[in-house]
């Protein structure tokens, strides 16, 4: 997955990404096309989306670069699966659409609020309002020209991290939750007027975890049939994937504490005070929710059919690696990416284990570092896993003794 939202990344970047995918044969790039921060997208019902919503000009694409896109993708053997998230992580709508949406242009962690009762999970603030009928209008618009554009028979509808207090921020909600309405039924509403809309553009809905399982604001089973939905899982390692697939549903696993590649970087919010501490402080994660940083032995090492019976394995579609774009653009993609989702391929494709069930790891070193300088001479700039004197010295850089983890 590739967030293209919090940072721009140019159509020759995104040709750059497919070719290295389909020499990977890694088959579906998620492209996370829009989010709170920027709307990239020019969709010719809804121009405005973008001509207000996008970083600038230079910063959009428009139908002929989505048309190049998809293409690309086929010649290469990869599909593109469009993400358009909502009903949260719609800030950027609110520059055209400002009737629709919740909770805009505040600042996402109010003065003396704890992290339960901030607007938004990270900057900027802003949620479609499931009460107003425009928002379906507009909603609709969107889809029906992402799925025009963008033929993949999957579509990601998002639906993850409603923040509850943004909703309740909207005077209209107030009095729908005053009313003993829920925020729970305003998600159920909101996916009821869309769900069968894009099932009826013949497309399958992917939508994240959080739909079913967030513990403040979810829908019941009962509104997700499971021959039209597919959860995609990303919290909780393999005990969501269990959840899911007990529950029915066919699942892709990201799991963040495995599969995610913007890990490990720090924090990227000003003005934090964790790291204002004397020079002995255990910084712990350091300010990174999802660390550590995901070396190839971490995404080379999981199962994503942990604990699954033969039956409930055959409900995981798969595994995607993602990259979120707070720190990340074009500068620095192909070494975040490279060669750490190629280790997923290949654990993948052929599994981890030898014939005698050992974890190929001295193996998979060597072939990895021959695969990384190939990916480099054919122009992907994947970081390198080991010093170029192991290379020359096959074997020299392994470890004989066993590790002990304190």
């Amino acid at each position: 997955m590739l967030d293209t939202s919090r940072n721009f990344y140019g159509v020759t970047d995104l040709l750059r990404l497919i070719k290295a995918m389909s020499m990977n044969k890694l088959n579906v790039l998620h492209w996370h096309i829009t989010d709170s921060h920027s709307f990239p997208l020019v969709l010719p019902s809804e121009p405005e989306l973008a001509k207000k919503g996008a970083y600038g000009e230079e910063m959009m694409y428009t139908p002929e670069d989505i048309t190049k896109v998809v293409e690309f993708g086929m010649e290469h053997g990869v599909r593109i699966m469009p993400e358009i998230d909502m009903p949260g992580h719609t800030a950027s709508w609110a520059e055209a659409y400002p009737d629709i949406e919740t909770c805009t242009n505040m600042f996402w962690w109010p003065a003396g609020a704890d992290l339960f009762n901030r607007l938004a999970h990270e900057p900027a603030t802003g949620q479609l309002n499931p009460l107003t009928m425009n928002t379906y209008k507009v909603v609709k618009n969107v889809i029906k020209d992402v799925v025009s554009m963008l033929p993949d028979s999957f579509y990601h509808g998002g639906a993850n991290e409603i923040t509850p207090n943004c909703w309740k921020s909207n005077k209209t909600i107030q009095y729908f939750l005053a009313k003993n309405g829920t925020l729970s039924q305003l998600l159920e509403m909101f996916v009821n007027s869309t769900l069968p809309y894009i099932s009826n553009q013949n497309r399958t809905v992917v939508y994240w975890e959080d739909v079913l399982l967030d513990p403040n604001v979810s829908v019941a089973a009962s509104v997700l049939p499971q021959k039209n939905v597919i959860l995609q899982t990303w919290n909780n390692g393999p005990n969501n994937t269990k959840k899911l697939v007990e529950a029915g549903y066919r699942v892709i696993v990201s799991s963040a504490e495995f599969y995610y590649l913007d890990c490990g970087h720090g924090g990227w919010a000003g003005n934090d005070s964790r790291y204002n501490q004397p020079p002995s402080t255990n910084l712990g994660n350091g300010g990174s929710w999802c660390a550590p940083f995901k070396t190839w032995q971490t995404i080379y090492n999981y199962d994503i059919t942990y604990g699954l019976n033969i039956e409930e394995a055959k409900l995981v579609l798969g595994g995607e690696v993602a990259i979120w774009s707070e720190q990340a653009d074009p500068a620095v993609m192909d070494p975040r990416i490279w060669p750490r989702a190629s280790a997923m391929a290949e654990t993948l494709w052929s599994g981890n284990r030898d014939s005698t069930g050992m974890k190929r790891y001295a193996e998979a070193t060597d072939r990895l570092n021959e695969w990384r300088n190939r990916m480099v001479t054919r122009g992907i700039g994947a970081e390198p896993i080991q010093p170029l004197w192991c290379i020359r010295n096959p074997g020299m850089c392994n470890t004989i003794q066993p590790f002990k983890l304190s």
